[in-house]
């Protein structure tokens, strides 16, 4: 017998106010799977225009195939990262000669890693269209990704959200056993030369996986709380989609009053728009704050723009509130497979009591177990009356336009 008390009681989701601690640490506790494929190229159709941003939406929503990479986008990321590294550590002119030309040709071999990812990306071969009468075909469906676009595309999943993508240099990844020969054989050189330095700039690139473990990090670290608050929307439509309970007939309504492709795509474009006009109004101000009028007009626009990062965060949580909803419904959904599967099993044992006659199935313990059934069920018409309105929480009702300026508190 299952206690029907306890299983409407369900964890509550997150607050905007932990969302918010989350943004202002720019980390989240505990490890973090990174976001999935398609959660990934959402995000990053926030960094093209809305045209281009729609056409995306329209081709997961749709079921078209997308451009994907062989390693995933997070390491699409950390390739990207390692690359930035390697270059600013080349830019320091006292680098010594031994170590500049084993990070020159680490480097090579990064860039070369990428090229091949934007192949993937840029071209598609097999996935978008390349002949000219397919190509004529998706322009007048509405769902032909230009080349610009496509490079917009990878720009944007170069930056990713990636979880603890400073906490290991992407060296390390490639193995402790090739990091020890390259080490190696730096250090040999510099012995032989004579330059104790150079054997310094090894120990410091090309740190062994000891110290990777040692330093195994417990939480997700991010880079600002712009890339984690992308990163939680992210984690919080992968856990919608991917529960077969919002792809049940139980919440076939709920799926066509909102597209959680769109909304997604359209919380990357506005944290991504934030993102730029804090750059933009940081450097203004830096170079002309020296003038009050000016600065005090720079301050104004940050305060306009101060309720439109709540307003995101509400919007994120609003859709943490839908994965916790459709979370428990799916556990009511297992309950109720149970419940039928009890029902079968109940048939074959009045078949089998009736061919022997031996004795009658109770009929108490069958009406105990419609009851549970039809408990079940009128959980499962409350799960959905919460879900439509955390679903109408999501978008806004007006659409806005970003003033000049935002930062997290």
């Amino acid at each position: 017998m299952v206690d029907n008390s306890s299983r409407g009681q369900r964890m509550p989701a997150r607050s905007s106010e932990q969302i918010r601690e989350w943004c202002d640490r720019s980390a989240l506790p505990g490890e973090r799977r990174e976001l999935t494929d398609t959660a990934a190229l959402l995000i990053a159709a926030g960094y093209l225009t809305p045209g281009g941003r729609a056409i995306v939406v329209r081709r997961i929503s749709t079921g078209r195939p997308m451009p994907t990479v062989p390693a995933g986008f997070g390491d699409l990321r950390r390739l990207q990262r390692a690359i930035v590294q390697l270059e600013h550590q080349l830019s320091n002119p006292v680098v010594p000669s031994v170590v500049g030309a084993v990070m020159r040709n680490r480097l090579n071999g990064l860039q070369r890693r990428r090229d091949d990812a934007r192949k993937h990306i840029v071209t598609a071969k097999g996935v978008l269209a390349s002949g000219t009468r397919a190509i004529r075909r998706e322009r007048r469906e509405n769902v032909y990704l230009e080349i610009e676009e496509r490079e917009r595309l990878f720009s944007g999943l170069l930056c990713t959200p990636t979880p603890n993508v400073n906490s290991s240099g992407y060296v390390r990844r490639a193995g402790t056993a090739a990091i020890d020969r390259i080490a190696g054989v730096v250090g040999q050189v510099a012995a032989k030369s004579g330059n104790p330095q150079a054997g310094q700039w090894a120990d410091q690139l090309f740190a062994t996986g000891r110290d990777a473990q040692a330093g195994a990090p417990r939480a997700a670290h991010f880079v600002d709380g712009y890339e984690t608050l992308l990163f939680i929307a992210g984690h919080y439509y992968d856990r919608i989609v991917g529960n077969p309970a919002w792809r049940s007939d139980h919440f076939e309504v709920q799926r066509t009053q909102v597209n959680l492709h769109a909304e997604l795509a359209e919380i990357a474009a506005d944290v991504i728009a934030l993102r730029a006009v804090r750059i933009d109004l940081d450097r203004a101000k830096r170079n002309g704050g020296f003038d009050r009028t000016f600065a005090a007009q720079i301050d104004q626009r940050e305060t306009t723009l101060r309720p439109v990062w709540s307003e995101l965060i509400d919007r994120v949580q609003a859709l943490g509130e839908v994965a916790h909803v459709v979370e428990s419904a799916a556990v009511e959904l297992q309950v109720l497979a149970e419940y039928n599967k009890a029902f079968t099993l109940d048939d074959r044992i009045d078949e089998l009591i009736a061919r022997s006659g031996d004795r009658e199935i109770s009929v108490d313990n069958t009406m105990r177990l419609t009851e549970q059934v039809r408990s079940g069920e009128e959980q499962l018409r409350i799960y959905r009356d919460v879900l439509q309105g955390n679903i109408a929480r999501i978008s806004p009702a007006v659409p806005r336009e970003l003033p000049a300026r935002y930062e997290p508190s």
